[in-house]
């Protein structure tokens, strides 16, 4: 067992904990994975391989453009029912993701739930791909963009916010709320730079396989740094 989860639980009273997703609990980026699932069933064309890798780019730069970002990742959603898509989000889920959960994250989820404290994802990922994952991790709650759905069928948009810097932040808090506590009690795994403020605001900001600028907050902050390994 990681000894950092057991000081974070040993010396305070943690009522919450938040963990991002790609990166994190996982050793794969799901929006790229999902697109190249989708070019290799012919649900989506060739060129669509580059474009995800350019916008996971500038996410880890910082700069995605949500609307533009979600009108290439909700592309193939338009028109269809929400079982089918997370039929196939649990194919993806099977042929592409399982392999790539970290161990290490599974046993840090499997060590808060044996504490009965809530776990729960927060993503910018959409709920119908993310679904899934929080199944088989046997994570307590999903935090995740909401998919814009009328009249049972997806148009291709989204529900605001889009969990990504402050969109995270806000939904957290409320997931906070309605426990009744504040993220003061809260604690986050996250490892990119992009999650720096909702680092800020938990009470216990754990950073896992950071890149180099969040290495060096981290150390700077006294934060725990982990490294988990597939």
């Amino acid at each position: 067992m990681n000894t950092m989860v057991g000081e974070i639980i040993k010396s305070h009273q943690v009522d919450v904990v938040f963990f991002d997703m790609d990166h994190t609990i996982l050793d794969i980026d799901c929006s790229v994975s999902w697109k190249n699932f989708l070019v290799d069933i012919g649900m989506a064309p060739e060129e669509d391989r580059s474009k995800a890798d350019h916008y996971w780019d500038l996410y880890c730069k910082g700069k995605t453009p949500i609307d533009e970002f979600v009108d290439f990742q909700y592309r193939e959603f338009i028109g269809r029912k929400p079982q089918e898509m997370l039929d196939l989000s649990r194919r993806h889920f099977d042929e592409c993701i399982a392999k790539y959960i970290y161990p290490q994250a599974q046993q840090v989820l499997d060590y808060y739930r044996e504490k009965n404290i809530p776990t729960v994802l927060v993503t910018g990922t959409n709920r119908y791909i993310a679904q899934p994952i929080i199944e088989a991790m046997r994570i307590t709650a999903l935090l995740p963009t909401e998919p814009e759905i009328i009249d049972g069928v997806f148009t291709g948009g989204y529900i605001k916010p889009f969990l990504l810097k402050q969109g995270k932040i806000f939904s957290a808090q409320q997931y906070c709320e309605k426990l009744g506590i504040t993220m003061g009690r809260a604690a986050f795994y996250a490892d990119s730079i992009n999650d720096l403020e909702m680092l800020e605001c938990v009470g216990f900001p754990v950073v896992v396989n950071p890149g180099e600028k969040l290495r060096q907050i981290a150390k700077e902050r006294h934060w725990p740094i982990g490294k988990w390994l597939r």
